[in-house]
């Protein structure tokens, strides 16, 4: 799940022209799928905490599962229906958070090594610089941590981390400013931590 060029080009463009950012409004929570497509429903709803406050939440209906993952603070939402995706962007755009479900590597992920020549593969430009465990209330799965140097623009710091479910992976991507990498990073932890199967979070309820 590579960062598409042209959004590449307008993230760059707004770090260098520190132009405000505002927050994307959740869009799309429900639209309807053509014959044939896969089902891909994202709803949203409140979730009270420990300490008696509460979170947004969002709730994924996939063909076979069902998944439940916090709005990360300071983030906006934007549902993508074709991409079977959930965009998350800051405020100031500086940093850019996705959640992608691929019908890649169902099941179990490759070994360590091949995963990492297929990411490094889909980011020629960039070096990987790191790969580790990742966690969330689903899966551990593998996270892989990459710096791309672009000519006469701020430095990216990019993360994806790939967990494996029965119907493909689940392909969670951090891309965001050297300069706001620092805060980014705890937000896309806080994202992968929430991470979990709305199907057990039920039963327990129960």
């Amino acid at each position: 799940m590579g960062f598409h060029p042209a959004r590449l080009n307008l993230l760059l463009t707004m770090m260098t022209n520190r132009r405000p950012f505002h927050l994307l409004a959740l869009a799309a929570l429900w639209a309807g799928t053509a014959l044939g497509q896969p089902v891909f429903k994202v709803d949203s709803s409140n979730e009270p905490t420990p300490e008696g406050a509460s979170v947004s939440v969002l709730l994924v209906q996939t063909d076979h599962e069902r998944f439940s993952l916090r709005l990360p603070k300071g983030y906006g939402a934007q549902v993508r229906q074709d991409g079977q995706s959930i965009e998350f962007t800051s405020a100031s755009g500086s940093s850019i958070m996705t959640v992608q479900w691929s019908t890649n590597y169902p099941g179990a992920l490759p070994q360590k090594q091949p995963l990492a020549e297929t990411v490094a593969a889909r980011h020629p430009l960039a070096s990987l610089v790191q790969i580790s465990t990742c966690y969330t209330a689903y899966a551990t799965g593998l996270m892989f941590d990459l710096f791309q140097p672009t000519a006469g623009k701020p430095t990216l710091r990019m993360r994806e981390a790939y967990v494996a479910c029965p119907e493909g992976s689940i392909e969670f991507t951090l891309t965001c400013n050297l300069a706001d990498y620092d805060k980014a990073r705890l937000s896309f932890a806080w994202l992968l931590n929430s991470f979990r199967s709305a199907d057990d979070t039920a039963r327990k309820k129960q």
